[in-house]
């Protein structure tokens, strides 16, 4: 399966390796769109299995550690996560301005509702809290929901998933790892979950590394 490419202005070669449940994937297609920037982008989950392996041995020989949104310009700069600034200062792009007036949001489905206020208690009780921007928690919710029809459970949306329970296990949400992501970074791989204090406003989301490991092939 080839790139899909969105036109735009050229401002080099922009490709974006994505998850087609990953939320963070999205915000970065709608940064570039916005911006009217030309770029190609693959939903590596949705790949046969020979394509997607081709496709993750070729980012492996980028960088090892590497992980979703992950946007690669001019087969030379790779940006990992939702980074905006890092993204518009890489490809030239103004300075975001004053935050824009949010248009209507979207009404979130009542099962996805009854979801968020499930996980929120769980979070409560492990002293975290549900990401507070709810819009993005509502699009991770999705992609759980997605993947559980796929493949039988909540795998990770914002990670490539073996589609075996045994193997995915440890990325079945709530992951093995979002304790300790919330603990050092302030939110769980995907920002399903993040700390009181980024729930309060009082620190940042940060990027938080895949600290999962590879799986052999």
């Amino acid at each position: 399966m080839p790139f899909s490419t969105v036109e735009g202005r050229d401002l080099g070669d922009v490709r974006l390796f994505t998850t087609s449940t990953c939320a963070w994937c999205d915000k970065v297609k709608e940064l570039l769109s916005e911006n009217g920037v030309k770029y190609h982008y693959i939903d590596l989950d949705i790949l046969d299995e020979e394509e997607r392996e081709e496709r993750v041995e070729f980012l492996d020989s980028i960088y090892p550690k590497w992980g979703f949104p992950c946007l690669l310009f001019n087969r030379k700069y790779l940006i990992l996560g939702y980074r905006e600034a890092d993204i518009r200062k890489t490809l030239g792009l103004s300075p975001a301005s004053e935050p824009k007036e949010m248009g209507v949001e979207e009404p979130i489905r009542e099962e996805i509702k009854k979801i968020m206020e499930r996980l929120q208690r769980f979070s409560e009780k492990k002293g975290a809290s549900l990401n507070p921007e709810t819009a993005i928690t509502a699009k991770l919710i999705d992609g759980l929901l997605e993947n559980q029809e796929r493949y039988g459970y909540w795998a990770c949306p914002c990670r490539l998933v073996a589609g075996n329970r045994e193997e995915d296990k440890d990325i079945i949400c709530p992951c093995d790892y979002w304790e300790k992501d919330v603990a050092e970074f302030g939110a769980c791989y995907c920002g399903l979950f993040v700390s009181k204090e980024v729930a309060s406003g009082e620190k940042s989301i940060e990027t938080v590394p895949e600290r999962r490991p590879k799986r052999s092939s």
